[in-house]
């Protein structure tokens, strides 16, 4: 959720300058942007941190199910997520000789691949400002209304020729309902796709409640929900 916060933050000092100032003077209508949105990102931060919530995960490899996790989270003193495991691990079965070492090399294979990808993630979450301004400069930056309260911002070669970053954003609620990466390893065929939906909770509170990652190349999916938050008595 960190993450998330700073994602927002950026997002909303970039759409503060992209959106219509009138006949007013564009900085200053931009300063009272920005502060109005940052007040409201640290109010929605503070106010997570009063929350107690379940994540669960779960790992497939070609449609089928290979682990699964539930956690329980909170924010710790120091202002990061701390969890606590609930569901009990996978009995693994017992294998010998080259079965065994056949499925032990296929695993570390598997992990230093699944390495790679989350090296990858981690160069598009959270943005870099150095990036985004590369893009506009390039002209690689387009944006649309998505209905009376939305905005859709998209950023073409963002890392790598051919990939894609989209972020909806609502401009009502000063919140993202939407990021999305489309990206890939070495090349096109090896597809990685991020996306994150974001919900709200009934006293307003939004959060990232979905997170699914896709390795097409090695028919991957890992999903996580965040769910059941619960406020913490004070």
């Amino acid at each position: 959720m960190k993450r998330s916060f700073l994602i927002f933050l950026f997002l909303m000092n970039l759409m503060a300058w992209m959106l219509p100032v009138g006949a007013q003077d564009p900085k200053q209508v931009m300063q009272q942007k920005v502060a109005a949105f940052q007040q409201s990102i640290a109010e929605n931060q503070k106010a997570l941190r009063s929350y107690t919530w379940t994540e669960t995960t779960q790992i497939k490899l070609k449609g089928e199910v290979k682990s699964s996790k539930i956690e329980s989270c909170r924010y710790g003193p120091d202002g990061k997520v701390q969890k606590t495991l609930l569901s009990d691990p996978p009995a693994k079965k017992e294998m010998r000789g080259l079965k065994k070492k056949i499925v032990e090399k296929k695993t570390e294979e598997m992990k230093d691949y699944m390495d790679r990808v989350s090296s990858l993630v981690h160069r598009y979450v959270p943005p870099q400002g150095e990036l985004i301004q590369s893009a506009v400069a390039q002209g690689n930056l387009s944006f649309s209304p998505q209905g009376s309260d939305a905005i859709l911002l998209q950023f073409k070669n963002y890392v790598k020729t051919g990939d894609l970053v989209s972020i909806t954003l609502d401009t009502a609620a000063k919140q993202i309902r939407q990021f999305k990466v489309d990206t890939f390893l070495d090349e096109e065929k090896e597809k990685v796709i991020l996306r994150v939906d974001f919900e709200n909770l009934p006293d307003g509170i939004w959060y990232a409640g979905t997170k699914d990652l896709q390795v097409a190349a090695k028919e991957i999916n890992v999903h996580i929900i965040d769910s059941n938050f619960l406020k913490l008595a004070m």
